[in-house]
């Protein structure tokens, strides 16, 4: 049997805690959520986000890709008001204070194509909040913000020194044999310990409630499961390797694969 990969002690912390839904609270004033969408905090660990006492989230786009309409809104702009809009209700509802919230405004679609000053930012944003463990994307092909995110939190890591910050990651969805996986993760070498969280009926309705807030994206959210919640340490991310050996879900407006690597491994030197 392959040995498994040793999870760091800030890290263990937070995943014992996370593990323990009977213990109650957990203190977050040291941690963050980074994601890229209205939405992801939600889909990755809305039933944990009233746990997550003093918790700061930190959405890196609005939401509103800029070369593409949405049916029933005017223009970009109209679409992002509302995602705000949307957002704004569901940290209402998980009880995340107005001033633990950041909002970085990118453009929805485009997150690869800043990696190394969306690094610096987190990194200076860690350092003036005291933050020590960042929860974000799993590296897993999915969507290229959610990797571009990923590749981001490790560079900031990289930036301020591994031993001052842990990064815990979310499966949101891969590429599988059959088509899209969503909520699991991909196998790691060495393997990684990770947990995974069955939640109890009140659990999921709370987290429907989250769903429901972002109506805009119903048809979206309806491909993700809602009864289970998954965590473990991420490990370290190679800029010039493409996730899931290649296999992506980005859409025809996105980055192909090609594109992305370019970019990551721009980031990779930019970061140094």
């Amino acid at each position: 049997m392959p040995a498994i990969a040793p999870t760091s002690p800030a890290a263990e912390r937070v995943l014992a805690a996370l593990a323990h839904p009977a213990c109650g609270p957990v203190s977050a004033e040291t941690a963050a959520l980074v994601v890229a969408h209205p939405d992801d905090e939600s889909i990755g660990c809305g039933a944990q986000l009233p746990r997550l006492t003093g918790l700061t989230v930190i959405h890196v786009t609005d939401g509103a890709p800029r070369n593409a309409t949405r049916p029933g809104f005017a223009d970009s702009a109209a679409y992002a008001a509302a995602r705000a809009r949307e957002l704004d209700a569901a940290l209402t509802l998980a009880g995340i204070a107005p001033e633990r919230r950041v909002a970085l405004g990118y453009p929805d679609g485009e997150v690869a194509e800043g990696i190394a000053p969306l690094a610096r930012r987190l990194a200076e944003l860690f350092a003036e909040r005291g933050i020590t463990v960042a929860l974000t994307h799993a590296y897993e092909g999915g969507h290229p913000d959610h990797d571009a995110v990923a590749l981001a939190v490790a560079g900031a890591r990289r930036i301020l020194g591994p031993e001052r910050l842990a990064v815990i990651e979310m499966p949101f969805r891969h590429a599988g044999m059959d088509g899209p996986e969503p909520g699991g993760f991909l196998p790691t070498e060495p393997p990684r310990r990770s947990i995974a969280l069955h939640l109890d009926p009140d659990d999921c309705a709370f987290k429907a409630e989250l769903f429901a807030a972002h109506a805009s994206q119903a048809d979206t959210l309806n491909g993700f499961p809602i009864a289970l919640e998954r965590f473990r340490e991420a490990p370290d991310h190679a800029f010039d390797a493409l996730p899931n050996g290649g296999r992506l879900l980005y859409g025809a407006e996105d980055p192909d694969g090609a594109r992305f690597r370019a970019l990551a491994q721009a980031a990779d030197r930019d970061i140094g």
